[in-house]
């Protein structure tokens, strides 16, 4: 009987050290990765003890309901960036206090974040464990303290994401001031421009010209856009367009044509003022002409130009880097 009862004790605290055991391997995730804080917070990662796993280890810590993100899509998110190797944090955007952009699924950031973001949800928070083969490859990133053979940790917000059909949640109107500039079409498209003949540049900028009004909230001072635009001359050409394509450079491939997340309404937080600035108190979702000062081209030319611009999304400018 006494034999019978210390095999039951036996066998009861075994199945408890092993569950224990197991608890301890559960606490570090499918990454060997535990994450502390909520999504919108900076995180805190520590891991496990040992090498890290050798292929790209995606874990959705908390799934988002908003759409999935796609390839070739300008993904706005926030993360925090860290070498398994040391601990050390090398980037993130929350010090920044504002999400950055990327564009996603076409060789414009690491391989890591290509293949493990696109297809997730907006408003999810994602854990990536990267290898090197998928991160900075063999060269590493020497600025960042990254080496060659480096695995690395990222949690990553998924803020918001934007494409150049995206629709604009906006009301066509009537242009409250009167100008020779016509501009229609869909609002998940390219707009069409249509310049008067003997249009000539205005003497100076004047405020904006809204052509579709959004529905979204105003856009604050000091805030960094989400758009794409279309730039034109008074002859009616074309100059540049966010729904055209780049082409291919040393330093990365060939990306097509997508929204940007340069487009700055001041004053910046180191004071600039800029082209858009009138863009204040217009509400996101809105299609508006914007004239442009002059600038000289590469030949040193004169060029006047204007821009008509979507406006997709704003968040606060980020802090420059010792703020």
């Amino acid at each position: 009987m006494r034999k019978l009862l210390r095999l039951v004790v036996v066998a009861a605290l075994g199945s408890s050290l092993v569950a224990c055991g197991s608890d301890k391997k559960d606490e570090f995730g499918a990454a060997g990765v535990k994450v502390t804080s909520d999504f919108g917070q900076k995180p805190t990662i520590t891991h496990r003890d040992g090498d890290p796993d050798k292929t790209l280890v995606t874990e959705v810590l908390k799934e988002g309901d908003g759409p999935e993100v796609k390839k070739g899509e300008l993904l706005t998110a926030n993360y925090l960036g860290q070498i398994w190797r040391d601990g050390k944090v090398f980037d993130n955007s929350y010090d920044r206090g504002a999400p950055s952009s990327f564009p996603i699924g076409v060789g414009g950031v690491i391989a890591g974040w290509d293949e493990g973001l696109v297809g997730k949800k907006i408003g999810s928070r994602v854990l990536l464990s990267i290898p090197a083969d998928k991160g900075y490859k063999s060269t590493g990133n020497e600025q960042a303290g990254i080496k060659g053979d480096d695995t690395l940790i990222f949690v990553v917000d998924l803020v918001g994401e934007a494409a150049n059909d995206t629709p604009l949640d906006a009301n066509p109107v009537t242009p409250s001031t009167p100008t020779k500039i016509s501009v229609s079409g869909p609002l998940n498209a390219e707009p069409k421009v249509t310049v008067a003949a003997g249009t000539k540049p205005p003497a100076k900028p004047g405020k904006p010209v809204v052509f579709a009004l959004g529905k979204g909230k105003p856009i604050e001072k000091g805030s960094q856009l989400i758009g794409r635009y279309v730039v034109y001359d008074y002859t009616g050409k074309k100059q540049a367009s966010t729904w055209d394509g780049q082409p291919a450079t040393a330093q990365s491939p060939a990306q097509p044509g997508a929204p940007t997340d340069q487009l700055q309404v001041g004053p910046s937080p180191t004071g600039q003022t800029g082209a858009l600035d009138g863009l204040a108190g217009i509400p996101i979702g809105s299609r508006v002409l914007v004239e442009l000062p002059a600038s000289k081209d590469q030949a040193g030319k004169t060029v006047n130009a204007f821009a008509v611009i979507d406006i997709l999304n704003a968040f606060p400018a980020p802090k420059q880097t010792g703020q």
